[in-house]
C-alpha cells in the first residue's frame, strides 16, 4: 500500500469520477485506475462501484476512505510542521511539460511535487526515448525522462547533435517478464539466445527502442515481436504465457501483480543494466520550474524506490 493510492481514492471519492480526478491532479486515468485496482487486490475487497454513470464508494470503500483521509491529514500536518522550519522557498508558477517513457511510474513524485508547488501545472505525456529527445530539442517539452542501456554507442553523439544535456538519476535494471503459464516460469536468468526464441510483446512507443537494442545481437527478421498500446492486453498475454515482455526495477516495485506471482521477473544474462535519466536543453532556456523539478527528482527518486538486484 502506497500513499498515492490513498490520495487517488480519496480524490476519486470526492469527484465521483476518475477522469475528473485525473485532470485535477495531473495523473493519467490509467495510472489512477491501476493504482486503485491494485489496492483492491491487496486488500481483497472492492472499494469502488463502477458503472457507465461514474464511480461511487462501496460500504468497505466508505470505511477505508474515512481512515485514509485521517492518514493523509496526519502526513500533511507532519510535512507542514517540519517544512515550516526550513528556509522559505521561492513561489513557482507556470507550466511544466514533461515527457516520460511508457511504464515509467512517477505519480507519487508528481503528487508530492505538486503539493510543494501547487501553482505549477504539470503536463505529462508518454513517448519513446527518441521522440522525447526530439521534443526537448524542439522546445515541445521542458524535460524528458528516459532510460538507456550502457551499450548504446550513439547516445552521446545524439545528445551533442540535438544540443541536449543528460543527467543520470538512477541506475536500474531491466527484466524479462513471463507468466506463470510460461515454460520460462522457473527460470531466474535468461540468455539472449533463449529470449530470441520467445514471442516478445512491447509497448508501441517503446518498439523502436527495444528493436534497436535487440538487433545488435540478432537479425530482426528472426524475432517474433508484437506491439501493443494497451496495458491490459500486454499483461494478459504475458500472464497467459503467450508472450514475454520487459519491466524495469521501478516497475517491479510498483506493480502488485509481480508480488502476487502472476508475472515472474527474469534477469537477462550480462545485459541487465539500464540507466534512468533526465534530458534537457543545453541552452540557458531552462525555466526555474524545470530546474527545481530536476533537482527534486534527483533527491527523491532513490529514496522512494527500491531497486531489485
Amino acid at each position: 500500500m502506497r500513499i498515492e493510492q490513498l490520495h487517488y481514492l480519496v480524490e476519486v471519492s470526492k469527484n465521483k469520477s476518475i477522469s475528473i480526478t485525473a485532470e485535477q491532479i495531473h495523473v493519467s486515468q490509467q495510472n489512477i485506475s491501476v493504482a486503485i485496482r491494485n489496492l483492491e487486490k491487496e486488500l481483497g475487497v472492492e472499494l469502488l462501484e463502477r458503472s457507465y454513470k461514474g464511480v461511487s464508494l462501496t460500504k468497505d470503500g466508505e470505511e477505508f476512505v474515512e481512515k485514509a483521509q485521517e492518514i493523509l491529514t496526519k502526513i500533511e500536518e507532519l510535512r507542514s510542521q517540519f517544512m515550516s522550519k526550513a528556509a522559505p522557498k521561492k513561489v513557482l508558477k507556470g507550466n511544466l511539460r514533461i515527457n516520460v517513457v511508457p511504464y515509467m511510474t512517477l505519480p507519487d513524485i508528481l503528487v508530492s511535487f505538486y503539493k510543494l508547488h501547487p501553482e505549477v501545472n504539470v503536463i505529462l505525456k508518454e513517448h519513446s526515448p527518441q521522440i522525447i529527445m526530439q521534443n526537448v530539442a524542439q522546445g515541445l517539452c521542458d524535460i524528458g525522462i528516459i532510460f538507456k542501456t550502457d551499450e548504446d554507442p550513439k547516445f552521446s553523439e545524439l545528445l551533442w547533435n540535438l544540443g541536449l544535456n543528460y543527467g543520470n538519476i538512477l541506475d536500474d535494471k531491466i527484466f524479462v517478464c513471463a507468466g506463470k503459464k510460461s515454460p520460462l516460469k522457473h527460470k531466474r536468468v535468461i540468455t539472449l539466445r533463449e529470449l530470441f526464441q520467445q514471442r516478445i510483446i512491447v509497448s508501441e512507443d517503446l518498439y523502436g527502442w527495444i528493436l534497436d537494442i535487440l538487433k545488435r545481437y540478432e537479425d530482426p527478421s528472426n524475432l517474433q515481436i508484437q506491439k501493443s498500446n494497451s496495458m491490459q492486453i500486454y499483461k494478459k498475454l504475458i500472464i497467459e504465457g503467450l508472450a514475454v515482455g520487459f519491466v524495469t526495477g521501478i516497475g517491479l516495485e510498483k506493480e502488485l501483480i509481480f508480488n502476487k506471482g502472476e508475472i515472474i521477473p527474469i534477469a537477462i544474462e550480462k545485459h541487465n543494466n539500464i540507466t534512468i535519466g533526465v534530458v534537457y536543453s543545453s541552452s540557458n532556456s531552462q525555466t526555474e520550474i524545470s530546474k527545481e523539478f530536476i533537482q527534486y527528482l534527483k533527491e527523491t527518486i532513490q529514496e522512494d524506490y527500491r531497486i531489485l538486484n
